[in-house]
């Protein structure tokens, strides 16, 4: 299968992942990070890589979209990895968590962040967001949201 190589594009976003995320480049040392499409990369198991699928199927699930000197983690991404973050993370109470996983925004009470975050609840990653001085930006796609009220 071509292009399902580390390279240095590969190379540059883990740079970023850990410098913004404080994700250590080693904890996707197990994994095979592929450049799918310009600017698009997924993820996958080395051994999941060595079966041969149908050209339509995908291996592995979406895991950044860089944009020139930006990116975005995934939602899958964030929930995979997000929980090694140390920095640009921030935690929810549960009445937050509740807005948050219905696809609201929250307002922003983390000061001194901006940009793209990792929301956590109790430790547990889920999603990203976008903090900006007034919002925190939820970025849980809309078949990801939760409706239906939570029990417990």
């Amino acid at each position: 299968m071509s292009g399902k190589r580390k390279t240095d594009s590969v190379e540059k976003l883990l740079a970023l992942i850990e410098k913004t995320f404080g994700i250590p480049r080693k904890s996707f040392q197990n994994f095979l990070i592929y450049e799918r499409r310009k600017g698009e990369f997924w993820i996958t198991t080395h051994e999941a890589h060595q079966f041969e699928f149908p050209a339509s199927a995908r291996y592995g699930f979406k895991f950044a979209q860089t944009y020139r000197d930006r990116f975005r983690l995934s939602t899958a991404a964030v929930q995979t990895f997000g929980h090694l973050a140390t920095a640009n993370f921030v935690e929810l109470e549960r009445e937050e968590m509740e807005k948050f996983i219905r696809g609201e925004n929250l307002p922003n009470r983390w000061n001194g962040i901006k940009g793209q975050v990792i929301v956590k609840y109790r430790g547990i990653p889920l999603g990203s967001a976008v903090v900006t001085e007034g919002i925190l930006k939820n970025q849980i796609p809309r078949a990801r949201k939760i409706k239906a009220p939570l029990t417990g």
